[in-house]
C-alpha cells in the first residue's frame, strides 16, 4: 500500500527536523567554555587595560572562557599552551580578524595588514615582507645601515637627553623608512616620524575592545554625522584624513625619486620598478610599504622605551650589563652585531625586556568554522582574544613574574623564551620580528655602553617612576622623567667620532 505525504505530513517532518537542529545547537551552546551569557557580558566590558580585566576574567573562569550576549561569542585565552594549540596548530581556522567598522571600515584601515584577513592580499604583503626583512640572514644584510641610524640616535641622546621618547621614536622608524620607502629622515623632527605616531596613536584607539558600539552593531555606520551620537563618525573621517597622508606621502615621495633616478632602494621602489607594474599591483604595494611603515613605527619604539625605565628601577641589571660589555667589548668602541654572541648577559636582559614590557598586550582573531577543544565548542565566528600580557606574567612559567631578572634566561634550565608570545602566534605572527629583534638589541647594547641611566632629581627628591602602560591595542610607558649622562668624555668623543662616518 503506497503511502500518501499530505501538507500536516510535510509540515510535521519540517518542525520535528527544525526541533531536532535546535535541540543539538542548544546542546553546543551549552558545552562553551566556562564564563557568563547574556546581560551579565556587559558589566564584563572593560572601560581601559582590557588585558587587566582578561587576567581576572581567566582566573574566575579558566585559562579558556567565554562570554555570550546577543549571538556574539568572546573566547577569552590566557594560557601559552591553549595559545599555541589553536592559533600555532589550527592555525587555518584562527588567522582573520573580526569586521572592524569603526577602524577598517570607517576610518580606513582595513587594508592595512594587521586588520586585514588572512586572505590573498595578505599572503601577498607577507611574501614581500618576508623577501626583506623574513629572517636573521635577510636583516644581516642591513646591519651596517641599522648601525648607522643608531649612531645618529645616540647623538640626538647626547644633546638633548630630555627628549628620549622622542629620539627612540625617531631612530626605529627612521630604521623602517629606509626599508620601506628609501626616505632618511631629516636632522631634527621629522613630518613623517611625527604623522605614524600620530596614526598609530588613532588606530590603537579605533581597535580598543568595546570602544564602539559600531563595532558591534554594524548598521550604525549608516547613520548620518551630524545626529546626537554619531560623534564616532565625525572622528572617523579625522583618522582617515590622516591615515591616508600616511599611505599617500611617503608612497608619492618614491614615485618622485623615481622618476628623478634618485630612489634609494626600498620595497617600493623595487615593485613600483616593475615594467609590467598595474593600477592594481601598485595599490597592493602601497598598502605593504604602509603596514612596513607603520608597524615599525611603533612596537619596537613601545620596547625600546621601556627599556630606560627598566634600567631606571632596577640599576644592578644595568650595572651587570655595563661590566659585560667593559670586559667584553672594551671602551675604545661600540658594540656591534659581531659582539652578539659574546654578550649572553646582555641577551638576556633583552630577552627579559621583551617579557617584562608587551606592546600587544592582547590579540584579537575571529574563528571561520566550528570547532572543539578539550570538549568545549567555540562556533564559527567566534572573537578568540589572547592576553599575551598575562601569558607572559604567569607564575607557573616565569618565577616571581613582576621581577625584572635576566637571569631567568641564563644557566642549564632557562625560562621559557618570550618570543612566541610577544611577537603573536601563528600565521600572524610580526612579520617584522627578526629586523625588530635586531634593531632594538642593537640600541639597549650601544646604550648601555654609552650611557649611565638612573632616577631624575628635582629639588632635592628623587623621582621614582611607575611601571604603567598607556594605549589600547598598542601601549606604551607612560612619559617619565631620567636623568641620562654620558659614562665618560672618551664614550662621547667616541659617539661623535663615529657618527661621521659615511652612510
Amino acid at each position: 500500500m503506497t503511502a500518501i505525504l499530505t501538507p500536516l505530513h510535510l509540515v510535521s517532518a519540517a518542525s520535528g527536523a527544525l526541533a531536532l537542529c535546535l535541540w543539538f545547537y542548544t546542546r553546543l551552546q551549552d558545552r562553551l567554555p566556562p564564563g557568563v551569557r547574556g546581560l551579565r557580558c556587559l558589566f564584563e566590558i572593560p572601560s581601559e587595560k582590557a588585558w587587566v580585566k582578561s587576567l581576572k576574567f581567566n582566573r574566575q573562569h579558566g585559562d579558556i572562557a567565554c562570554g555570550s550576549f546577543l549571538g556574539y561569542h568572546i573566547i577569552v585565552v590566557g594560557s601559552a599552551k591553549i595559545a599555541e594549540d589553536l592559533l600555532d596548530k589550527r592555525s587555518v581556522n584562527y588567522s582573520d580578524r573580526p569586521r572592524s567598522v569603526m577602524c577598517g571600515e570607517l576610518s580606513g584601515w582595513g587594508k592595512i595588514m594587521l586588520l586585514s584577513n588572512y586572505n590573498s592580499w595578505f599572503r601577498a604583503h607577507r611574501k614581500w615582507l618576508a623577501q626583506d626583512i623574513g629572517s636573521y640572514a635577510t636583516v644581516t644584510k642591513l646591519h651596517r645601515m641599522i648601525e648607522f641610524e643608531t649612531q645618529r640616535y645616540l647623538r640626538c641622546m647626547l644633546d638633548d637627553p630630555e627628549r628620549a621618547q622622542a629620539h627612540v621614536r625617531k631612530n626605529l622608524t627612521s630604521i623602517i623608512l629606509r626599508l620601506s620607502h628609501g626616505y632618511v629622515t631629516q636632522e631634527g623632527e621629522d613630518p613623517l616620524v611625527e604623522l605614524a605616531h600620530t596614526a598609530n596613536s588613532q588606530l590603537s584607539l579605533t581597535t580598543a575592545p568595546g570602544a564602539y558600539y559600531a563595532d558591534l552593531v554594524p548598521l550604525m555606520k549608516y547613520i548620518p554625522s551630524w545626529l546626537p551620537g554619531a560623534g564616532f563618525k565625525r572622528k572617523a573621517k579625522e583618522y582617515a584624513a590622516v591615515l591616508n597622508d600616511m599611505v599617500e606621502i611617503p608612497h608619492n615621495y618614491v614615485k618622485s625619486q623615481l622618476a628623478a633616478g634618485t630612489a634609494l632602494p626600498s620595497l617600493s621602489s623595487r615593485i613600483l620598478s616593475k615594467p609590467d607594474l598595474t593600477e592594481e599591483l601598485e595599490d597592493s604595494v602601497k598598502w605593504a610599504t604602509a603596514t612596513m611603515y607603520q608597524g615599525g613605527a611603533d612596537t619596537a619604539n613601545s620596547v625600546a622605551f621601556a627599556f630606560y625605565l627598566a634600567m631606571i628601577l632596577h640599576p644592578r641589571v644595568m650595572k651587570a650589563a655595563q661590566e659585560e660589555l667593559d670586559t667584553v667589548v672594551g671602551k675604545n668602541r661600540l658594540p656591534t652585531f659581531a659582539d652578539r654572541q659574546s654578550l649572553p648577559y646582555i641577551e638576556a636582559l633583552f630577552t627579559e625586556l621583551l617579557r617584562w614590557h608587551t606592546p600587544g598586550p592582547m590579540t584579537l582573531r575571529c574563528t571561520r568554522e566550528d570547532d572543539t577543544y578539550n570538549g568545549y565548542f567555540i562556533p564559527a565566528g567566534s572573537y578568540v582574544f589572547v592576553n599575551i600580557w598575562g601569558i607572559l606574567r604567569d607564575e607557573r612559567t616565569y618565577k616571581n613574574p613582576l621581577e625584572f631578572r635576566p637571569e631567568r634566561f641564563l644557566g642549564e634550565n632557562p625560562e621559557t623564551h618570550p618570543g612566541n608570545a610577544c611577537f603573536g602566534f601563528g600565521r600572524r605572527k610580526c612579520p617584522g620580528y627578526f629586523l625588530g629583534h635586531s634593531s632594538v638589541w642593537l640600541m639597549c647594547a650601544q646604550v648601555l655602553a654609552a650611557f649611565d641611566i638612573s632616577k631624575c632629581i628635582e629639588n632635592g627628591v628623587e623621582i621614582t617612576p611607575e611601571h604603567d602602560l598607556v594605549g589600547e591595542t598598542i601601549v606604551h610607558q607612560a612619559p617619565f622623567k631620567c636623568s641620562i649622562k654620558p659614562r665618560s668624555a672618551e664614550v662621547e668623543a667616541l659617539i661623535r667620532q663615529e657618527i661621521s662616518l659615511e652612510q
